[in-house]
């Protein structure tokens, strides 16, 4: 992308002269060159339309009002919500800009809100493919043994990634089936991981050789990455023959979903996943419901 092409198709001057000083500046402030780029074109678009389609000529008369009269021509056109938020990053990011330098007194235009990311439903594996990888894709071997013990862990308390690395054998009482995880801001929480996990767990730290205050390690005991997670669910898809793609957030999302189609109450899945907020948990209420139309959609001879 030509970044200074954009300007070109200004015709006021004072605008292309403070967008070059803007591409400027974010060249000194080292933005990666593909944001100057998006930077610079969303800004360029806004100020062509404020030239053309309100007569403004002066960076002090732009205002609040010419943001939301670009936003919802932008919204008209079709444009997605991703690309709105962006238009309005870059657009309040120029504004700021010219607020530090004194090019423009009011502030009006950066208190414009950005609009909401639209939320897309996440992935989720059906119970059927998951045991029936957590029964067919593992040999009974020490990786083995380790690998059914992660993905069982994965799918039996809903834990993020980071959770099940930092997990250690401290962290785990065999007699209650309770586990303590550390998630996001060192937030600690409580959560059952039941019999079955327990015992894939203590399954593989009796045929480990190499001794670890960590769960989940190498045979040689060190710590496993993100990476090396990822790479056990593939390979387990694959043995499986499953004609699926999950990574381990999906197996977080497939346990949240699958106790709210049960009948779980979505404060206590709040609870299990350890959400702030409970709107975050309920994108998983949606998502059950979507799920329950496509079902009766299928198979209601009055669908």
């Amino acid at each position: 992308m030509e970044v200074k092409n954009h300007i070109t198709f200004i015709e006021t001057p004072v605008y292309r002269d403070e967008l070059n000083r803007f591409h400027d500046y974010l060249s000194v402030m080292n933005r990666a060159s593909s944001t100057i780029a998006w930077y610079l074109q969303d800004t360029a678009l806004f100020l062509r339309y404020v030239e053309k389609e309100c007569g403004i000529k002066e960076l002090v008369n732009v205002g609040k009002r010419e943001l939301r009269e670009f936003l919802a021509h932008e919204i008209a056109r079709g444009i997605s919500r991703t690309s709105l938020t962006r238009r309005v990053s870059g657009i309040k990011s120029f504004f700021r800009f010219l607020i530090r330098k004194g090019t423009v007194k009011s502030g009006s235009i950066i208190t414009v809100r950005t609009p909401r990311k639209e939320k897309k439903l996440p992935k989720v594996s059906s119970q059927e493919e998951i045991l029936r990888m957590l029964n067919d894709a593992f040999p009974d071997t020490q990786l083995g043994r380790r690998d059914r013990a992660i993905v069982a862990f994965l799918y039996g308390t809903g834990a993020r990634v980071s959770e099940l690395i930092g997990l250690n054998t401290a962290d785990i009482d065999p007699r209650t089936g309770l586990v303590k995880l550390t998630g996001k801001g060192n937030k600690v929480r409580i959560v059952p991981a039941g019999e079955y996990v327990i015992q894939r767990i203590e399954d593989w730290i009796a045929a480990r050789e190499a001794p670890s205050d960590a769960v989940f390690t190498s045979l040689s005991g060190r710590r496993l990455s993100a990476r090396h997670i990822r790479n056990i669910l593939e390979g387990a898809i694959r043995r499986a023959s499953l004609n699926a793609r999950m990574s381990p957030h999906t197996m977080r999302h497939s346990f949240a979903t699958h106790l709210l189609e049960n009948g779980v109450d979505v404060r206590i899945v709040q609870e299990l996943l350890g959400h702030v907020s409970l709107s975050t948990t309920q994108i998983y209420t949606h998502l059950t419901r979507e799920r329950l139309k496509a079902v009766y959609e299928r198979y209601h001879p009055h669908a």
